[in-house]
């Protein structure tokens, strides 16, 4: 009984500093939507590479269907790489997807059409570095749900009291198998990307202190 008060005591103790959520590790975590590909249009444009001007670039369309087979799925990304155009490439959102939350991962339905090439996400952290996450080797064939940690890979601390920070996603990355076919034409498909996220913990009032790892 003395132990079960004293805890009592140090929850609201902690509560009232602002120092730790009060809910258990299942309550705190939420499944938000961060792109289902049905209110933005993707064209050409959103398609960008470092090789020469003029060179080739994928066939980007949106598609009703050729979906993921999960639940609410309506329309997908799908890009076609001729065999002329099977080039590294970088394709980036109309917006970038900004979360405030701290993400603890995100996954992304993906087909591949066993190509051997290689997928990354585009991130820029609060540092504003841009850096690429490895997705998956494309070398299945079907749809597959490609999970990735984000808390394990980037620091999401707000570092100032009361400021908040941010993560933005900016696009994926594609680079071939440099032994693939040549007359190979590959085919990617990207669906609805979900992240599992919680509200940011508030730092301790001193703010070189944070309550993260």
């Amino acid at each position: 009984m003395i132990a079960l008060r004293n805890f009592g005591k140090l929850t609201l103790f902690l509560f009232l500093y602002g120092m730790v959520p009060i809910l258990g590790e299942a309550g705190i975590w939420r499944e938000i939507l961060l792109e289902n590909f049905e209110l933005s249009n993707y064209n050409v444009e959103n398609l960008r590479t470092k090789l020469e001007k003029g060179t080739k670039l994928p066939e980007i369309t949106l598609s009703t269907n050729f979906t993921a087979p999960i639940p609410g799925s309506k329309q997908a990304l799908v890009l076609r790489i001729p065999k002329d155009a099977n080039f590294p490439f970088s394709l980036y959102f109309p917006k970038p997807i900004e979360v405030n939350a701290f993400i603890k991962e995100i996954t992304i339905p993906i087909y591949s059409s066993q190509s051997n090439g290689n997928l990354t996400l585009i991130i820029e952290s609060q540092d504003a570095e841009v850096r690429q996450l490895n997705l998956t080797s494309l070398n299945y064939r079907g749809w597959k749900s490609i999970t990735v940690s984000i808390s394990k890979n980037f620091d999401q601390n707000d570092r100032v009291f009361l400021q908040k920070s941010s993560i933005r996603i900016l696009g994926f990355f594609y680079l071939p198998y440099e032994n693939n076919d040549p007359n190979q034409e590959v085919l990617i498909a990207i669906d609805d990307i979900t992240a599992i996220v919680r509200d940011k913990y508030r730092p301790l009032r001193n703010k070189e202190i944070l309550l993260e790892d």
